[in-house]
């Protein structure tokens, strides 16, 4: 599986599902989740995209097969690797893969769905830095196929991607599950002296994804053919 150097280590449409069960009375369900009201929408591996389409859609196109030559990254054993970060983690390299940034909001809302152009933008809802959502996701289609997931971000002022960790998913036959990964929206963070290239001591601290210290918060996807991860946001009580 191949990483950037680093300083310490979603054809299914969008469904904007909202369940008869309120989130008060969520419970834990067999495929991993929790029943009651959500949102959902599907990271779609496409090898067109939606050419020239950045309005409201119903899922997020995302490249079928950018994982090639230096990008390349392995199918593993296990349907989900998770990866967090446990140290202020950053490189002043950007990530090589399809982006797909998070903006604050009050509410869900994708903007831009094309993410084979480069980027797509989504709006998820907000409170001050906080997320106001569990999210899970699971992968679904062809077995034999893999996509990683990293979550990065940006500090402009230091023009360094802080890692804030990874889901790798690899897709196996027979039944797929959801894996909680609310982990992916906070990330440690630091002062990094330029000298060093070193955190500057005292400073490292674990953050929001949305503080106001990061300009963008995004996922930077690679993808060895996978077709459908489904995504859910659980909004909490």
């Amino acid at each position: 599986m191949k990483r950037l150097s680093i300083g310490i280590a979603v054809f299914l449409s969008l469904a904007w599902c909202l369940a008869s069960v309120p989130a008060f009375a969520q419970k834990t369900t067999g495929n991993g989740t929790t029943s009651g009201a959500h949102y959902q929408f599907n990271l779609i591996g496409s090898p067109k995209g939606i050419s020239g389409d950045d309005s409201n859609g119903r899922s997020i196109m995302v490249p079928l097969k950018n994982a090639t030559g230096p990008n390349q990254i392995v199918c593993e054993a296990d349907q989900y690797v998770l990866s967090d970060d446990l140290a202020p983690t950053f490189s002043d390299q950007v990530p090589t893969g399809a982006k797909i940034y998070f903006e604050p909001s009050n509410t869900f809302e994708i903007v831009d769905r094309d993410a084979t152009d480069g980027e797509a933008r989504i709006k998820v809802p907000v409170s001050g830095d906080q997320i106001t959502f569990d999210i899970y996701l699971r992968v679904l289609g062809k077995p034999n196929t893999c996509m990683d997931i990293d979550a990065y971000a940006f500090d402009a002022d230091q023009s360094l991607y802080f890692w804030a960790g990874s889901v790798d998913v690899n897709r196996k036959a027979g039944r797929s599950t959801f894996v909680k990964v609310n982990y992916l929206f906070d990330v440690w963070f630091c002062q990094v002296d330029p000298a060093t290239g070193q955190c500057v001591a005292g400073t490292s601290q674990e953050l929001s994804v949305f503080n106001n210290v990061f300009e963008s918060y995004f996922w930077n996807i690679l993808n060895n053919g996978t077709r459908i991860v489904q995504v859910r946001l659980y909004p909490r009580s």
